[in-house]
């Protein structure tokens, strides 16, 4: 298991890249609603930061 690392509030890129490198594979969904604002930022991901998580597993960042 790992621990999955604190994106928020980083450029998708970024982020993606450093979850990555701790063995995550990534999906990425624009926040629905009115919160969308199109930066490019990411808002939260599923599972959160610093829940555990299989290596390999899929996290999705959500992004404003």
């Amino acid at each position: 298991m790992v621990t999955v690392p604190n994106v928020r509030k980083m450029g998708l890129e970024a982020a993606t890249k450093t979850l990555e490198q701790a063995g995550f594979k990534v999906a990425k969904k624009p926040v629905t609603g009115r919160d969308f604002l199109g930066l490019g930022y990411v808002s939260y991901t599923d599972p959160a930061a610093g829940e555990k998580a299989r290596k390999g597993a899929t996290v999705t960042m959500y992004y404003v």
